[in-house]
């Protein structure tokens, strides 16, 4: 029996889809906890750069994992 291994660049991407999807859950969290106890102004104040940051980790993590398909199929 043979098992299909992924290429290393593949279980990377996986592995930080993974992180990258806990930390929009936990930025989401801490502004919901913001709003709650009355501190949304830091949480709206911060927001544009964490945005931005988010947005373009998102994009990067996006252009590796087509590399990693199109590396994968090729295989």
């Amino acid at each position: 029996m043979t098992t299909k291994k992924y290429n290393p660049l593949f279980r990377l991407i996986l592995k930080v889809f993974k992180y990258f999807a806990w930390m929009i859950c936990g930025f989401t969290f801490a502004a919901f906890l913001a709003a709650i106890f009355g501190s949304s102004h830091i949480a709206l104040g911060l927001f544009p750069q964490v945005f931005n940051c988010i947005w373009r980790f998102g994009v990067i993590l996006l252009a590796l994992a087509g590399g990693a398909v199109v590396i994968e199929s090729l295989r």
